[in-house]
């Protein structure tokens, strides 16, 4: 599950680009730490996987001899 720790900057009142730009960078910010965090998820449960096929797979050679 990923954890994303991030800060976006309230909207001021009056528009005002340098507050804008702030939360932009903070939304892209966010996008990135959850795109990589989904990838490494998706390895992990992966790798899992792969494991517990190799652990099958020995198990099922142990039992063929």
């Amino acid at each position: 599950m990923a954890k994303i720790t991030n800060y976006i900057p309230e909207p001021k009142e009056n528009y005002d680009v340098d507050n804008q730009r702030q939360i932009m960078e903070s939304l892209n910010t966010m996008k990135q730490q959850l795109n990589f965090s989904f990838q490494q998820d998706l390895k992990n449960e992966l790798d899992t996987f792969n494991y517990f096929l190799s652990w099958a797979y020995n198990i099922k050679m142990h039992l063929r001899y």
